[in-house]
């Protein structure tokens, strides 16, 4: 198993924990101020900001989750995006589900679909075309939390992502849509629990068919 590069607690997050960390202590130290239940609010955003260890599995025609949560649809349905019959498989998070996003497969970005309107969703979404070596298309559409609506992707048109490797942050629970290859192996059903980076949500049949 390859061990995914991580950092113990998100860098999106350390701003604001770290302001926190200052701010309770000023107000404890200079003013006596009593900072316990402040103490908690800095502990909760360590929790929620939080970027556990993945452990990659050795699957290279894998489809990995991008983040941590419950399917709520597994099945054929057209993609909106590159126009063609897919497979997916969309993924909700809860507000306290690690907020880490992971690259799905190993491959390179060939589009992003920024600020548009997803189907059947008042929000906009952030959508990104993955192509593997082999010309399999994977693409992932990510949607801002009901809460906040700020959300980081580092994925730009033209680089290489590795399969599960982290490349941003979606900060108090989202939808994440995952359009697969028509004709790729599911491996997840409605309300499974998947987990960023380690799950297989489905894997590719090019090389399996010849």
């Amino acid at each position: 198993m390859a061990i995914s590069t991580h950092t113990l607690i998100a860098q999106e997050g350390l701003p604001l924990i770290l302001a926190g960390i200052v701010i309770v202590t000023v107000l404890n130290l200079s003013l006596g101020v009593v900072t316990a239940p402040l103490w908690l609010m800095v502990i909760a955003l360590v929790w929620l900001y939080r970027d556990p260890l993945r452990q990659v599995p050795a699957a290279p025609l894998g489809i990995l989750s991008p983040v941590e949560g419950i399917v709520t649809v597994a099945e054929q349905h057209p993609d909106p995006y590159l126009g063609r019959d897919a497979q997916l498989v969309r993924i909700q998070m809860s507000v306290t589900s690690v907020y880490s996003l992971r690259s799905v497969i190993e491959g390179k970005i060939m589009q992003q679909w920024l600020d548009q309107e997803s189907e059947g969703e008042h929000d906009v979404a952030h959508a990104i075309q993955i192509q593997t070596d082999e010309k399999d298309d994977v693409v992932v559409v990510l949607r801002p939390g009901r809460f906040f609506k700020r959300l980081s992707c580092d994925a730009n048109i033209g680089e290489r992502i590795g399969q599960g490797h982290r490349c941003g942050i979606i900060p108090f629970g989202s939808a994440i849509d995952v359009y697969l290859p028509k004709d790729s192996q599911l491996n997840v059903k409605i309300d499974d629990y998947v987990i960023s980076g380690e799950t297989i949500l489905g894997e590719l049949l090019t090389h399996k068919t010849g």
